[in-house]
């Protein structure tokens, strides 16, 4: 036992040897960070500011440390804009805010070295409406929104809304209907939706009060569908009984349920228009129209009838392909990226074209009633691409967003575009400096404000949030531009009222952030004038 003991102590002081050892070989050696230069030792020691929100012209305090000796060096910025220094101490700078300012994150440069302090929040006549119902939003990106019935159908690519689909017989798959206060509806139930994959584009609502669906949909309601579908007013399928060729002896199978709308196409439809006659018009890079043959079908076969029909047709109220609108057309030469309906069901679509039907279309063209082109409509200028479009049906006009220059009779008009319905440039708007960055999304509202959401990291020489909202001749007042950043892209803006009774938008798409919160891809807005 003695002799183990020793031997256990021997074995423990080779060991502290060779570990000093170790440690000497590793303390003469080069110190690999020798050189490097010393550390500032700046720092916000407390995480706000006071006061935590403030007006442009208003003093704000910080709280810093390590100051001392460098206060003729520090530079101070607020969401990247550079603020007036009143007054600075080893533990306190006093800035005073410009009239240009967007809320963010502090920041003191010194030098080449940043260092990163608490959000300020800009007051302004913008606010999220914090007491709007909805509380964990949507799961997945939200593509449209339909006023009805005092609330409104959403639709996208979501598969829950408000954590709701827990249950195995609850379902928010790719259309959902809420109120006016963001809460769940009962007025409408789509059944399982796009249970099962696929998603909802376009909505767009008949002249009997019943709803077209279309996107990429294989089923709805566990319906088999050619990515378009018509529902009734409370949300189910309107279907009927067909006569069906049984293969057997069960007289079952004799009958089967279907989609009353019999159409359809053979991939994405990206928007979908209604006329007065409850015909419909679908847009998107397709190529072929689907109705299914039921004399020649069973339960479990469908026989397709298959017509040549692209980018642009129009489906009786059956489903049926309407012929004379379009028929083995040629289409566009690239693809279509956007379209709305303007009045005597002309149809306005955006894109990377140059041809429509084998006429000139310079990114864009205007396809009237009867499936001809409108070649007085078009939009001269240095045209790259077209991304958006959108349409304003109470000022009757466009607003277009992409990549061109030199638009309208002055060549001033850049990036977007206001346009009449008879394809003239409304040249009173123009875009200012948005610099490297793309429009997305451009919508008129009603009283002549247009709301921008794009990759544009500032406006007019002001780092601003993605999403701005700008005057009828595009100059951007600060006090609807206070909030910031924004993180998502937008898909579509409804004008609403607030829970105070104020102007409001409600904001669907792609949406992560907005000012300091998190959004399930929803929110709404509130717009004090």
């Amino acid at each position: 036992m003695k002799r183990n003991l020793i031997t256990k102590i021997s074995a423990l002081a080779v060991t502290i040897l060779a570990l000093a050892a170790c440690s000497k070989d590793i303390l003469t050696g080069a110190d690999p960070y020798a050189g490097g230069k010393e550390p500032l030792g700046i720092g916000f020691y407390i995480n706000y500011p006071d006061p935590g929100s403030a007006k442009p012209g208003e003093l704000v305090d910080f709280y810093v440390k390590g100051l001392k000796g460098k206060l003729d060096k520090i530079g101070f910025f607020v969401n990247n804009t550079a603020v007036e220094i009143i007054s600075a101490k080893d533990s306190l700078v006093t800035i005073k805010l410009p009239e240009q300012i967007s809320s963010g994150d502090a920041k003191i440069v010194v030098g080449d070295e940043v260092f990163y302090g608490p959000r300020l929040e800009i007051e302004g006549n913008t606010a999220v409406d914090e007491n709007y119902g909805m509380v964990n939003g949507f799961k997945g990106a939200v593509y449209d929104i339909l006023p009805n019935a005092g609330g409104f159908i959403v639709a996208g690519a979501f598969y829950n809304f408000e954590n709701e689909a827990v249950d195995k017989k609850v379902y928010r798959n790719g259309v959902h209907f809420i109120d006016a206060n963001g809460k769940t509806s009962g007025n409408m139930n789509f059944g399982r939706g796009t249970f099962g994959g696929g998603y909802v584009r376009s909505i767009a609502k008949t002249n009997d009060g019943k709803f077209i669906f279309a996107g990429a949909l294989g089923t709805f309601a566990k319906r088999i569908v050619n990515n378009i579908v018509r529902v009734n007013n409370d949300g189910a399928i309107d279907s009927m009984i067909v006569e069906v060729i049984n293969p057997g002896s069960d007289p079952k199978n004799s009958l089967d349920t279907v989609s009353a709308f019999n159409g359809g196409v053979n991939t994405t439809i990206l928007r979908a228009f209604t006329t007065a006659n409850n015909k419909v018009i679908a847009v998107g890079n397709f190529s072929t129209h689907y109705k299914i043959d039921y004399n020649y079908s069973s339960r479990d076969t469908r026989k397709y009838i298959i017509s040549s029909a692209r980018n642009v047709i129009r489906m009786k109220e059956d489903g049926s392909l309407d012929s004379t609108f379009a028929l083995n057309n040629a289409g566009a030469n690239g693809q279509i990226m956007d379209a709305v309906m303007i009045d005597n069901e002309r149809v306005v679509i955006v894109g990377a074209f140059t041809t429509y039907n084998g006429k000139a279309a310079n990114g864009i063209a205007c396809i009237k009633a009867d499936g001809s082109v409108d070649e007085s409509f078009t939009l001269k200028g240095n045209i790259t691409r077209l991304f958006g479009l959108s349409y304003n049906s109470t000022l009757k006009k466009l607003a277009v967003s992409g990549i061109f220059s030199g638009v309208g009779a002055s060549g001033k008009v850049n990036n977007v575009a206001l346009m009449n319905i008879d394809g003239t440039v409304d040249e009173s708007f123009i875009l200012r400096d948005i610099g490297a960055g793309i429009v997305n999304y451009a919508q008129i509202l009603n009283n002549g404000q247009v709301v921008l959401d794009g990759t544009q990291e500032s406006y007019a020489g002001v780092p601003r949030a993605n999403l701005v909202i700008l005057e009828k001749n595009g100059e951007l007042l600060q006090k609807y531009n206070s909030l910031g950043p924004f993180t998502g892209s937008v898909s579509k803006v409804i004008e609403t009222k607030s829970s105070l009774g104020e102007p409001a938008l409600l904001i669907g798409g792609s949406i992560i952030q907005f000012g300091s919160k998190t959004y399930g891809n929803f929110f709404r807005l509130e717009i004090k004038n």
